[in-house]
């Protein structure tokens, strides 16, 4: 058992960063590639599935995704009323077809798997072994650490969001984002202060690496080699998995 595995981490989390960059990259080129329906919906299963086994509250992971989900929401709606074509489902205000039904579930699923299957791996990837990996690749480790920087930022703004909010419910604040009214508050009072803390950190990482004589030295030291795990085996299946889905699909016409 890996050191990883006996410390609590489960699932990708345990998979070498190399894994789960190629798992990334084939969920969302496969969403990307296949015109069927049934196979992004399938995507978007297995997505859900791994977040799970990675032991990612599937539903605190849906409620991170809840502003995603309006706006596939919304993409939904528009394609079902702006495409014409096919055989009419609803005849009334608007003339609603099969066609766009298809057209609007594969666009809102497109978005969905590409945004779900990102923040997954923001959630499964430690940073520093992600880096790690790209400077053994040849990168340059001050680009690595752009990325450290940006993939460590995510989990921090929604940090700062929940303790913002939370501050702003004790002070028997709501700010709303369902009028203008609101949304100008929700800017002032949600935004700003989110905002600022995340400049702070900046400032605050800046005078750290300035303080370490960052980027003194045109090279550095980096852990030891990733091992292979049993987690990089699932992932590069799952892979595999959906590539031959998409091919089945594609030749067998799925909608």
């Amino acid at each position: 058992m890996s050191d990883r595995a006996m410390q609590g981490d489960r699932g990708l989390r345990t998979a070498t960063p190399i894994a789960n960059l190629v798992l990334l990259i084939g969920l969302v080129g496969v969403v990307l590639a296949s015109p069927s329906v049934i196979v992004r919906l399938g995507t978007l299963g297995i997505v859900m599935i791994l977040a799970g086994w990675s032991g990612l509250s599937v539903g605190a992971f849906l409620r991170s995704l809840r502003f995603v989900l309006v706006f596939a929401a919304i993409l939904f709606i528009a394609q079902v009323l702006s495409v014409r074509e096919g055989m009419p489902v609803i005849e009334g205000f608007s003339r609603i077809t099969d066609a766009g039904l298809l057209a609007g579930a594969g666009m809102a699923l497109r978005f969905l798997v590409v945004l779900a299957s990102s923040l997954l791996f923001v959630h499964v990837v430690d940073p520093d072994r992600l880096a790690g990996m790209l400077i053994r690749f040849g990168i340059p480790y001050r680009y690595g650490y752009l990325l450290i920087l940006a993939m460590r930022f995510v989990p921090f703004f929604q940090r700062e969001l929940r303790i913002v909010r939370e501050a702003q419910r004790v002070r028997g604040l709501q700010a709303s984002v369902r009028s203008v009214t609101g949304i100008r508050r929700a800017i002032r009072y949600t935004f700003v202060p989110v905002l600022v803390s995340g400049l702070m950190r900046v400032d605050s990482i800046a005078l750290s690496m300035k303080g370490r004589c960052f980027g003194l030295h045109p090279r550095r030291t980096y852990p030891n080699p990733e091992r292979f795990e049993a987690a990089d085996g699932i992932a590069l299946a799952a892979t595999g998995l959906l590539v031959v889905l998409t091919v089945v699909a594609t030749r067998g016409g799925w909608i």
